[in-house]
């Protein structure tokens, strides 16, 4: 006789149930005390205050990542109980691995495949990154975190420096939190410096593969992909949006509509047109007319540098669609040394990532490439090993010169809100430290501490809202950032920057010009009344918030207000 229990049936076996061995009827997570969850009643929680609900959340991101944790213990266990222990396979279907994911499928009513792709990872984070699985249990990282890792780090498993890898990406994750896009380039960065052979021939192996695939779908669609090199890749979908977004405001099409027709437009030679309908429709057919070109800007000395690529080598392809003039420009960050043969460190590519030292010279080879240095050729290097250039335009020392405001996209990489991964080059330059146009001194000036880039959402959220950012240097010169919410809870910003990847970018300095104000405005805050107008008085009040949030620091020099 069969008898249900919990999805798992059983038969003259111990019972086995999902419950782990607890009656269905009890209600365990219910019972879980407060104090894992912000220490909130769950019952209460209407009463509770916002900072309160939102630190409750990190107690349940941190609990599940502990979960996780646990699961890939289990399975770690499991695979050592029908797995490790076995002495010969009984085959493909019936070996020991397929019998241990088996029993996990059919326990969470998952594919097979999904089973298998658990076991390995418990296996992976076991075996190969034992210590980021322990910043798993510690609720340092999430689980989809964690598979970003794993994924990364692919390449080190069986090399003799796996250990030093892991305990370099566990190190770092401690020091604070990553967006997606950070952690890839985190984890990038360190196995890039470990063997840069090995990742150039993992992009060669990769490149090999290149093709396009043709898959049919269900009702009448199929889906065409390609794979092909990171730049050319940039190019083809920035020529794409471009088509697609030469269309009237009336046309009905959603986004992705448009720019699948739009890539079909220019694959085929036919018309892309806009389907408002209207006779006075200002979109009309033209011949499309693309540059491409590369742009790669190197540091003076070889220790960091940038890189724009983009528009310019004339015409790539024509074809009759809604008109448009499209110059495509791709940003790729790199050093003198490696562009020039006599060092072989990774570069950075903007919307791609951490790219190795052959592709920089690949990229920096293009005839359509232009090389540009950050810091220009014969500037004097103060004593201590720095560069200082103007930050300011001495006309008008709220705007920031050209050289600044690519410096602050090349340092960040990406918008500075935590959790964003939008281009830092698709973001607007912002003072962290209002500038105060009515008194300049007592403004945040227009200097490289004293800047980043904010995607627009963030941007308008702290100047129309009641959020603050800070961004000073602790002790050690590493850049740091931080959000406040209008509550007054502090968070965290990104644990890195790209001068982490560049380290010769924290020799660049960018300050304020002689006719702007001294960059250091502390003894201007004690002064600061509410007796200016709202906008002032807002810009005050922030600067004392700010003010209190680095003392509570306690660690580095005050910020540049």
């Amino acid at each position: 006789m069969w008898v249900s229990c919990s999805r798992v049936r059983f038969s003259g076996r111990p019972l086995v149930s999902s419950s782990t061995g607890s009656s269905a009827d009890t209600p365990l997570w219910r019972g879980l005390p407060a104090e894992y969850v912000g220490k909130i009643d769950l019952d209460q929680a209407d009463d509770a205050d916002i900072n309160n609900l939102l630190r409750g959340m990190t107690d349940i991101d941190r609990g599940h990542s502990y979960l996780a944790y646990a699961d890939y213990r289990f399975a770690g266990v499991l695979f050592d109980r029908l797995v490790a222990t076995r002495e010969h396979t009984d085959g493909y279907v019936v070996d020991g691995f397929a019998d241990a994911a088996t029993r996990i499928a059919q326990l969470r009513t998952m594919t097979r495949h999904q089973a298998e792709v658990l076991l390995d990872e418990a296996i992976t984070l076991r075996d190969r990154l034992p210590k980021v699985l322990e910043c798993l249990g510690d609720g340092v990282i999430t689980q989809r975190q964690a598979r970003t890792i794993i994924t990364g780090t692919a390449l080190v498993d069986g090399q003799d420096y796996a250990p030093l890898v892991d305990a370099q990406i566990a190190e770092r994750l401690r020091a604070g939190s990553y967006s997606a896009q950070r952690l890839r380039d985190m984890v990038d960065r360190i196995i890039f410096r470990q063997d840069p052979d090995a990742v150039r021939e993992r992009r060669k192996d990769a490149l090999d593969r290149r093709g396009v695939w043709l898959d049919n779908r269900r009702d009448g669609t199929a889906e065409l992909s390609a794979i092909m090199s990171a730049e050319n890749a940039r190019i083809a979908f920035a020529n794409i949006e471009a088509v697609a977004a030469r269309v009237c405001e009336h046309d009905g099409r959603t986004k992705n509509q448009r720019l699948s027709d739009a890539e079909f437009a220019l694959l085929s030679g036919s018309d892309f047109t806009c389907e408002c309908g209207r006779d006075d429709c200002p979109s009309t057919a033209a011949t499309l007319d693309l540059d491409l070109d590369l742009d790669l800007d190197l540091d003076l000395d070889g220790d960091s540098g940038s890189g724009c690529a983009g528009g310019g080598a004339g015409p790539v392809g024509s074809t009759a669609v809604v008109a448009v003039a499209s110059k495509v420009v791709i940003h790729v960050v790199a050093d003198e040394a490696t562009r020039a043969g006599r060092a072989d460190n990774p570069g950075f590519m903007d919307g791609h990532g951490v790219i190795d030292g052959a592709h920089v010279r690949e990229l920096a080879a293009r005839p359509d490439a232009r090389i540009a240095h950050l810091i220009p050729p014969g500037t004097p290097m103060n004593p201590d090993g720095t560069f200082t250039v103007p930050g300011s335009l001495p006309s008008d020392p709220y705007r920031p010169t050209t050289a600044l405001d690519t410096f602050i996209r090349i340092r960040h990489g990406y918008c500075s809100e935590p959790g964003c991964g939008k281009s830092a080059w698709e973001c607007d330059g912002e003072h962290v430290g209002e500038y105060d146009h009515d008194n300049p001194a007592a403004g945040g000036q227009t200097t490289s501490d004293n800047m980043n880039p904010k995607c627009r959402p963030w941007h308008l959220l702290k100047t129309f809202g009641e959020w603050l950012d800070l961004q000073w240097r602790d002790a050690a010169g590493r850049l740091r950032t931080q959000s406040v919410t209008p509550e007054g809870l502090v968070i965290d910003g990104e644990a890195e920057t790209l001068e982490d990847l560049f380290p010769g970018l924290r020799r660049m300095r960018y300050t304020a010009t002689p006719q702007a104000p001294p960059t250091d405005m502390s003894e201007h805050l004690e002064r600061l009344t509410r007796t200016r107008g709202r906008t002032a008085n807002k810009h005050a009040r922030r600067r004392a918030e700010r003010k209190r949030n680095h003392k509570r620091n306690n660690e580095g020099p005050p910020p540049p207000f």
